[in-house]
């Protein structure tokens, strides 16, 4: 269904990469949802106020909820299809996360009405046991009402189940966390409104009216459904860690090149599809420069082509196949390996004085050992290996580098040997 709503309603749906296309994707499942969510509602609304069942009215103001966040989507993904001005150099896909954490808002309210009204209703259930020694009778159902109420209520669930298949879809395509989010709604609808056709079984079977218990249950899905959208749309908005599968993609292109001999210091920001990232590479200080420069460019557009990174590389030259530096750069990497904890080395060189060896480098330490005392224990643990070993002293000029936004720590290919 959702390859066919594409090719009906997307040009060039294929091209995911494009601003323009992401957008369609995105009022294509607001609309979808609009129509579907409008129907649901209407339906349940009608025969929830001629019922007196407020768990199906609850349900259906759920659906209203979703209508009413169709709309907020859609006004979000006009605003994220603005191209960048002055005030917003980098665009303004970051939207998509405003109106994922607007609508994760109104859900938890929503539930929180619902489990208010529920509780309200208990009470007068619990009174009524109290008084008369049984639950609130419900003499509303007839035969009649009882099969087309269930049959709206099937209806309604087959409807989320198809909406939330064409959220899904969609949102899988073009990464898009509103639409992942109006699929997680639409399977918890799925579920309230599943819950709502036992109550009205159950009532139907006993005569008693326990709307409230599925009310409260279905305030509390709610309730959880938001808050699990409310913490991936704050997450991405206060800088969460990138998708490591892509830093993966990434360490493996610049690998790729022979004459990369290391790299570190890799950032990354997102903002929604597009993506900025700045990375150091460790090049040979004997090769032209212009020849290491025109090799940072290449790797800076293979990256844009290949993965939509838009990345700026640092250069570091570095002594390659250099007989004293190799040795001393050995003797550092079996001092660090005495740690079980990964602890990454870049940008190594020494200056040799007649009586004495500088060694120079940086290091990225775990947090548990990027305070005084770790560091002291690291640094002492390399002039053990380092100090004398060759007939010279030495002594150490180590920069730290921030371990927690280098995101190439925990890659298998942090660096490649020279």
């Amino acid at each position: 269904m959702t390859e066919l709503l594409l090719k009906l309603f997307v040009k060039d749906y294929k091209n995911v990469e494009s601003t323009e296309v992401r957008k369609q994707y995105g009022l294509l499942g607001s609309f979808f949802g609009l129509i579907t969510n409008f129907i649901v509602f209407a339906a349940k609304i009608v025969i929830g106020a001629m019922l007196g069942l407020y768990s199906i009215i609850a349900d259906s103001v759920n659906n209203l909820s979703d209508f009413g966040n169709n709309f907020l989507t859609i006004f979000g993904y006009k605003i994220y299809a603005k191209k960048a001005d002055d005030e917003h150099p980098f665009g303004h896909q970051r939207m998509e996360y405003v109106i994922s954490l607007v609508i994760s808002c109104v859900v938890i309210a929503l539930g929180v009405v619902m489990v208010y009204q529920g509780i309200l209703d208990t009470i007068q259930f619990i009174k009524s046991m109290q008084q008369t020694g049984h639950p609130i009778i419900d003499d509303t159902f007839t035969y009649t009402s009882y099969i087309v109420t269930l049959c709206i209520l099937s209806a309604a669930i087959f409807t989320k189940v198809m909406q939330g298949l064409v959220y899904r879809n969609l949102g899988k395509r073009i990464n898009s966390l509103p639409m992942i989010a109006m699929f997680q709604d639409s399977r918890n609808d799925v579920i309230a409104t599943s819950l709502v056709v036992v109550g009205v079984v159950v009532t139907w079977f006993t005569g008693y009216s326990v709307d409230c218990f599925f009310t409260i249950a279905v305030g509390i899905l709610v309730i959880v459904s938001g808050i699990g959208i409310m913490k991936d749309a704050i997450n991405v908005l206060l800088g969460e860690k990138p998708d490591e599968v892509l830093v993966k993609k990434l360490v493996a292109l610049v690998s790729s090149h022979k004459d990369v001999y290391g790299m570190h210091d890799l950032t990354m920001h997102c903002y929604g599809s597009v993506i900025f990232a700045v990375l150091h590479l460790e090049v040979d200080a004997k090769t032209d420069v212009m020849v290491s420069h025109e090799l940072c460019d290449t790797v800076e557009r293979e990256a844009k082509a290949k993965l939509n990174i838009n990345l700026t590389v640092h250069m570091d030259p570095i002594l390659v196949n250099d007989p004293d530096t190799d040795k001393y750069k050995k003797a550092v990497e079996e001092a660090l390996a005495t740690y079980k904890e990964h602890i990454s080395m870049h940008d190594f060189r020494i200056l040799s004085a007649p009586s004495y060896v500088n060694i120079i480098f940086d290091l990225v330490l775990p947090t548990n050992l990027d305070n005084g005392l770790g560091r002291k224990q690291v640094r002492d643990e390399i002039l053990k290996h380092t100090n004398n070993r060759y007939g010279k002293p030495t002594y150490l000029v180590i920069h730290y580098d921030d371990y927690i936004t280098d995101f190439l720590q925990g890659t298998t290919a942090e660096k490649k040997d020279g």
